[in-house]
């Protein structure tokens, strides 16, 4: 399958409730906007402003600021959110302590 990054498409995402990391990263390294809209009657007006624009007008426009993005994983055991993990070679599941056999494709 196509990847985004490589075939110059800009993934956005316009969040209405809680923070998605997935959205986070995919926002970032595709070089587009991940935003969280403060305040729900002004939705209108954010769409306008951040998303209508192409990506050359973005350029010239004041938009928010970047978030920042965590780029830590989430092991499989218990979905806590770690720096370095043990890596199934098979599945790529990521666990924060070692198994011998994996507990995902086991």
């Amino acid at each position: 399958p196509p990847v985004p990054f490589f075939q110059n498409i800009l993934i956005d995402a316009c969040v209405l409730d809680s923070d998605s990391g997935l959205l986070q990263q995919a926002c970032d390294i595709t070089g587009g906007i991940y935003l969280k809209v403060p305040h729900m009657p002004s939705l209108l007006q954010y769409l306008l402003w951040v998303y209508l624009p192409d990506q050359e007008q973005r350029s010239r426009l004041i938009l928010p600021p970047p978030v920042h993005v965590d780029y830590r994983a989430a092991c499989f055991c218990h979905r806590n959110l770690i720096e370095i993990g043990y890596v199934c070679s098979v599945c790529l599941s990521i666990f924060c302590s070692f198994s011998p056999i994996c507990t995902t494709c086991e």
